[in-house]
């Protein structure tokens, strides 16, 4: 169950809501690092998180992200329906998600970042826009005459060369 964490999507950071809790240090003005958007995509929990870009301990934290150094995500829920299995623990059919934490050592050691799905993400975005560059550009250089509808062409290459230029400088 993911409404309620997506109505309010707050990320932690080692689960530390400032309320001293098992995980927390007590301290009283710890604050989210950023926001997150949870989905289920198969059998796997999926988190895309917005680091704050207005506290630099957020930023220390996406930099770590970032640079693969922090892999690793937490999660804290609340289980509706379970039953204890034969290993002495619990399956559990119904869950709400209650908050998402990076981490520094995650309890699952499977809930770690997607790196490769975000580089090839990336790398595909990028491939479609130097192709629509590199289309576009032909096309231009091949036609006497103006394009009959020039504002669309235009339009294309130059969304694609400014998607090119953001994956450039988000690297």
């Amino acid at each position: 169950m993911l409404d309620a964490f997506n109505a309010n999507p707050v990320v932690l950071y080692n689960h530390d809501d400032g309320s001293g809790g098992i995980f927390g240090t007590g301290r009283k003005d710890v604050l989210p690092i950023g926001k997150g958007r949870a989905y289920v995509q198969g059998d796997a929990l999926l988190v895309d998180i917005e680091f704050d870009q207005e506290d630099d301990f957020a930023r220390k934290v996406e930099s770590k992200v970032a640079r693969g150094i922090l892999n690793a995500v937490s999660v804290r829920y609340l289980m509706h329906q379970y039953h204890e299995n034969e290993r002495g623990g619990f399956d559990c059919e119904q869950q709400e998600l209650l908050e998402i934490s990076v981490v520094t050592i995650p309890g699952n050691q499977r809930a770690v970042r997607m790196k490769e799905l975000a580089d090839e993400r990336a790398a595909f975005i990028k491939n479609v826009a130097e192709a629509v560059v590199v289309t576009l550009d032909a096309r231009e250089r091949s036609m006497a005459a103006p394009p009959p509808v020039p504002d669309v062409n235009a339009l294309a290459k130059h969304t694609a060369e400014a998607l090119l230029q953001h994956l450039q400088e988000s690297r």
